[in-house]
């Protein structure tokens, strides 16, 4: 087997492997040449802007490619600072060639090049945890679900505006103000560029029967935007929520007065929302009218373990010493030793020795975003605490963390 990133006229291939395996229908007539033309002249996606940094899996001649996955380059927000991130998309095998080791060996050769590359951190949305789970990747970012009866939402007055997207009135500056102000807010949110900005070129409510929403203050600052669109289930006409954000608790409830409007001809809305944000508080009926459940929003991987700890948020001062093992990325395996002060790192460094902690690359990604804390160490099978119980708990705590784009 030959793992390598893909050459020009192999692109359409891993197009034609994409729609075999999961049943998109591909049935362009264009050859290699054109295909690649088209998309080096024009990319309409991230996808196709880095066509080049998709892996592929081939047979000893070279040519049948078995298996491949893209990987692309997006920049996150982590504890206040921005890192590479590398987002696993189109992971896909030809039905023959499964358990051939083709995905192994794209992620062997893969993740190794993503830390020499200086990437900090990836990211996918796995088809099985249990997968992914052998290549360094834990659950990431976790969401909560709301199933709220629109009747039972409570009335807030506000002042400001509601603003409904339109061929000619898209407000594309307002989006992008509110998801910046959105993003700082969380780890793993994608610093988004044009191309994930694009839907908003294509808004027409008329014609897609999905509407988005920018709510203004009474002095005109936009402060939160949702995109709805009217969905049939069991329990009635509902709303489902796919973009759901805002600045601060005026935008939150200004939002809400557009969802209690569209109250009168739907039943329910569900909206997808960090857990930090309590949506409880303001039901009234929550016993009857509402429900919620947390959703894991794909797996995490940090690339490299020094950048990360580096640039970490840490709770006070103090110091502790780290034992990581990671069986894909060998720079990443070792005692680190932080040292931190009033929050920030003043020193990351190799020690010979053992750690106050022994843990994976898997627990180690989990709990440095935020989802875990040293309660949390107790429970997980992989990680041993031997001391410095205390200075743990100021490096591993909970911390927000959301993502919005999927790849």
């Amino acid at each position: 087997m030959i793992v390598r990133k893909i050459r020009p006229q192999e692109l359409k291939r891993t197009m034609e492997l994409f729609a075999i395996v999961f049943g998109f229908p591909n049935d362009s007539n264009k050859s290699a040449e054109e295909v690649f033309e088209e998309v080096s002249k024009n990319p309409r996606s991230r996808d196709e802007k880095f066509w080049s940094e998709r892996w592929a899996a081939f047979e000893d001649d070279g040519q049948i490619m078995m298996s491949y996955f893209a990987v692309l380059p997006y920049m996150v927000q982590f504890d206040g600072k921005e890192y590479k991130m590398a987002g696993i998309g189109g992971v896909a095998s030809l039905p023959q060639y499964r358990r051939r080791g083709g995905i192994r060996g794209c992620f062997e050769a893969a993740l190794p090049s993503m830390y020499q590359d200086g990437v900090a951190f990836s990211y996918l949305y796995p088809f099985s945890t249990a997968y992914y789970r052998k290549f360094g990747y834990e659950m990431g970012c976790e969401k909560m679900q709301y199933h709220v009866r629109l009747s039972s939402m409570e009335r807030f007055e506000t002042s400001g505006s509601i603003h409904l997207l339109e061929p000619g009135k898209l407000l594309p500056e307002e989006i992008r103000q509110i998801y910046r102000t959105w993003q700082e807010n969380y780890n793993m949110m994608v610093i988004n560029e044009d191309f994930e900005y694009a839907w908003v070129g294509r808004s027409n409510p008329v014609k897609d029967q999905e509407f988005t929403y920018v709510y203004r203050s009474g002095t005109g600052i936009p402060m939160g935007y949702m995109t709805v669109k009217t969905v049939h289930e069991p329990d009635g006409r509902n709303l489902n929520c796919t973009r759901f954000c805002f600045t601060c608790g005026e935008g939150l409830k200004g939002l809400f007065q557009v969802l209690l409007a569209l109250g009168s001809n739907h039943e329910y809305v569900t909206l997808t929302l960090p857990t930090d944000v309590d949506m409880s508080l303001f039901f009234p009926e929550w016993s009857s009218g509402a429900s919620a459940r947390k959703l894991y929003a794909g797996m995490v991987r940090v690339v490299n373990v020094e950048t990360v700890l580096k640039g970490a948020r840490y709770i006070g001062s103090g110091k502790v010493s780290i034992s990581i093992s990671d069986g894909q990325i060998k720079e990443n395996n070792g005692v680190f030793e932080v040292a931190f002060q009033d929050g920030r790192a003043v020193s990351v460094q190799k020690v010979c020795g053992n750690g106050d902690v022994d843990m994976g690359i898997n627990e180690f990604s989990h709990l440095i975003i935020g989802n875990g804390d040293v309660r949390s160490m107790e429970f997980m099978e992989h990680v041993i605490v031997h001391k410095n119980k205390e200075a743990l708990g100021q490096v591993f705590y909970r911390k927000p963390n959301m993502i919005m784009e999927d790849f």
